[in-house]
């Protein structure tokens, strides 16, 4: 069977039907549901559509599928995309054989596996994006790793001439306009309605706060019913509202006072870098890239959030005025096309390792 080699003289991809060092990229991410890392593999497709020739490789019945530029090819695996299904293994395996990509690049543990398991009869080049610190092993067989954040790139336990490179998630620099701020004082919190996002910790939190308030949580997920529940029995359904999935997050961020980031573990929040574009002030547990990014003043620990967000409610000028300063700086760093460019160089690098196949 062909493996993969390099083409001298410039990148794999030089036939006529597919344009002059025109690259063909495989985007693959086994999800079902939207949330951060999600939209991180969506904005990335899109951008990288702007120069090279993408395929987003989806699982059937994925929400994401139609949130793709429409210069992304979406490609979708119909099996039952339970891991060990060997009806998803072959289907995944032809696929990539028939799209025959110049590397495929996939994101979080799952997809990850599944791509390294059909590879090593493929020997496509193979980058996997780790979102977490938590344990994902199949992270330390790959040769080619990238990381959100410093904290995820300590996670893995690469093999001996493997590379992990940290590359942060971006943000497209959007401008919703101008937005009147909302009368009570609101919070807002984004996610995936999950345990690990630690929003029933966040809502006895506010439930202790001495001044009046609007908590507003916003995402979907299987946690919905318990913080529904919750919600009432602290009798806070004035308060706090689950206000299920939006797209105008920006808006939502400027119309606030406060984002709150109240997980137990994050990779490199998502909610954290669009909060250095559009909130007015943001406070967050120390998980993922948090530390690597905002200041201790910014952080607080699940059982304090009470406390900070009282501590930024009577003091609100002066931690505006300082997490604006942060945010200035910190933008640069994570604008989406810096961060499409650090790929660009990546896979730049794997492509360019001649006489090496991928893995």
């Amino acid at each position: 069977m062909r493996r993969w080699q390099p083409v001298d003289g410039g990148f794999p991809g030089t036939d006529g039907n597919r344009g002059k060092h025109t690259l063909r990229i495989v985007q693959f991410m086994a999800s079902e549901g939207y949330g951060g890392a999600e939209k991180v593999f969506i904005e990335l497709s899109n951008a990288l559509a702007a120069e090279y020739e993408v395929i987003a490789l989806l699982l059937r019945n994925a929400i994401i599928s139609g949130r793709f530029s429409p210069q992304v090819r979406q490609v979708v695996l119909h099996s039952n995309p339970t891991s060990n299904n060997p009806l998803l293994h072959l289907e995944l395996y032809s696929r990539l054989k028939e799209l025959a990509p110049d590397l495929i690049h996939t994101h979080a543990a799952k997809g990850t596996t599944l791509v390294a398991r059909v590879n090593r009869l493929l020997g496509l080049p193979h980058l996997g994006t780790k979102h977490n610190d938590r344990r994902g092993r199949i992270f330390n067989h790959l040769r080619w790793v990238s990381a959100v954040s410093e904290k995820s790139a300590r996670s893995v336990v690469a093999a001996r001439g493997a590379e992990v490179r940290v590359i942060h998630n971006g943000v497209a620099a959007e401008d919703p306009g101008p937005e009147e701020k909302d009368k009570a004082f609101t919070i807002v919190a984004v996610g995936r309605l999950d345990a690990i996002k630690g929003f029933d910790i966040l809502i006895d939190q506010v439930a202790a706060l001495p001044f009046d308030f609007r908590l507003k949580i916003i995402g979907e997920g299987p946690e919905k019913a318990r913080l529904e529940q919750q919600i009432r029995n602290r009798k806070l359904s004035e308060k706090v509202v689950l206000e299920g999935f939006r797209d105008d997050i920006p808006r939502l961020m400027r119309r606030a006072h406060l984002v709150v980031i109240s997980s137990h573990q994050e990779g490199g929040p998502k909610v954290m870098i669009e909060s250095l574009f559009h909130a007015d002030m943001l406070i967050a547990t120390p998980v993922g890239a948090v530390p690597e990014v905002l200041p201790d003043r910014f952080q607080a620990r699940q059982e304090e959030l009470a406390a900070k967000i009282s501590q930024v409610y009577f003091e609100y000028d002066r931690y505006r005025e300082d997490f604006a300063a942060v945010a200035a700086k910190r933008r640069p760093d994570f604008s989406l096309p810096e961060i499409v460019e650090k790929y660009r160089d990546f896979y730049r690098h794997i492509l360019g390792q001649k006489g090496q196949s991928g893995g």
